[in-house]
């Protein structure tokens, strides 16, 4: 016969698994929100100052959360090797950034894609254009952060749910 505190222990441990797990489902929603943070200070900096673009990703500095840290880290990657490739493509840099950064392969291609596409167009067409580009992926990324806020929170609740009655079946198990 297992003592109730392990019991009490177990169900507390597998309810808590559920928790840890449905936090991980919101993952998605930070880094579309931190995307957008970064579109929208990129907007300010091309409308009002106009750097070159090594210059306009350095002066991205994102703090709040730990998505927004980890892509100003990327941009400012690519901002120091954009100064030192003799072939500057954004895109190529920023891919080979993030793929060193696991977190952000939580994104999905079509997560990924309004920002990316603007990073493909910066520094290669005129102020209005970027603009009207960056404008146009933030509402797509708008509209994406909407939709999967819904689905997640649903997928949060379903994973605490199970969480909690696996938690609640292993102590019966076990008393």
């Amino acid at each position: 016969m297992v003592s109730w505190d392990v019991a009490v222990m177990a169900m507390i441990g597998i309810s808590a698994i559920g928790f840890l797990l449905s936090d991980g489902e919101k993952r998605r929603v930070r880094w579309i929100r931190a995307m957008r943070r970064c579109l929208l200070r990129m907007n300010g900096i091309i409308r009002y100052e106009q750097p070159e673009l090594p210059a306009l990703l350095e002066r991205i500095d994102l703090r709040a959360t730990p998505q927004e840290r980890e892509l100003t880290r990327l941009l400012h990657g690519c901002a120091a090797r954009l100064r030192t490739s003799s072939s500057p493509q954004l895109m190529l840099l920023f891919a080979g950034e993030t793929a060193r950064l696991p977190g952000y392969g939580v994104l999905s291609e079509e997560d990924r894609s309004a920002f990316e596409m603007v990073l493909g167009e910066l520094g290669r067409t005129g102020m209005r254009e970027q603009l009207r580009l960056i404008g146009e992926a933030d509402e797509r990324l708008r509209a994406r952060e909407e939709e999967l806020r819904v689905q997640a929170g649903k997928r949060a609740q379903l994973i605490r749910t199970l969480g909690l009655t696996g938690g609640a079946a292993a102590f019966l198990l076990l008393i």
